[in-house]
């Protein structure tokens, strides 16, 4: 089993759930050049990371790895059984987050990072909302979030799921670029997940500094 992985991207999510599973793998390291090349590109359609190789398998999208790896090792207790009622709840918050959480935090970003090398989004989109847009933006969708934690340490059931793998990678992105208040109710939740020892061992960049885009 292979995974591509570039630090600091959405690649970090499947490696932290690979390390929370303690399922061997092998991490590859990519590079910008890497990605433009046209092997890469037999891999991922758009050049970009995360990649996993799992015997003729070959898969993108984070939020879609870690949900495969937590159906194939179902014993590693990372995903609700087929016929648990916490199932639906667990695919609500996989799609939540990538369809509905990420997306002002990735507008927020490009407006302190404006050279990141998107490869998919043009210029004007990544301007059209500003940065206060996108923390308004973001107040209001994180809001779900932090009324199905209250009172709770996990999205699903009372353990740590890929839900909240894919979830907390978000909020972990929207804590580093200065999204959250010190006061914000999900700030618990986001400090047990760096508390724990497979998310350091994935994301070994999460305190390089942010350089702030001045406008």
């Amino acid at each position: 089993m292979k995974l591509y992985y570039i630090p600091t991207t959405r690649a970090v999510r499947p490696r932290w759930l690979l390390e929370e599973m303690a399922i061997p793998y092998e991490m590859v390291r990519v590079t910008m050049a890497m990605t433009k090349e046209p092997e890469y590109k037999q891999l991922h359609p758009h050049g970009k990371v995360p990649v996993l190789v799992d015997g003729e398998a070959t898969i993108f999208e984070s939020a879609a790895i870690c949900a495969y790896l937590a159906d194939k090792y179902l014993d590693k207790g990372f995903a609700p059984a087929p016929d648990s009622p916490h199932r639906a709840y667990y695919y609500q918050w996989l799609f939540y987050a990538t369809a509905t959480l990420e997306a002002p935090v990735e507008h927020f970003m490009f407006n302190i990072l404006p050279n990141l090398p998107e490869k998919l989004l043009p210029g004007f989109i990544r301007s059209e909302t500003s940065k206060q847009e996108s923390y308004q933006w973001f107040q209001r969708v994180s809001e779900p979030v932090k009324e199905a934690l209250h009172g709770k340490h996990f999205l699903v059931g009372n353990s740590l799921t890929a839900a909240d793998v894919v979830v907390g990678g978000i909020l972990l992105w929207a804590k580093k670029l200065g999204m959250m208040q010190p006061d914000d109710s999900l700030t618990e939740y986001i400090d047990n997940l760096m508390q724990r020892p497979a998310f350091n061992r994935a994301d070994e960049n999460y305190y390089a500094q942010v350089p702030v885009h001045s406008e």
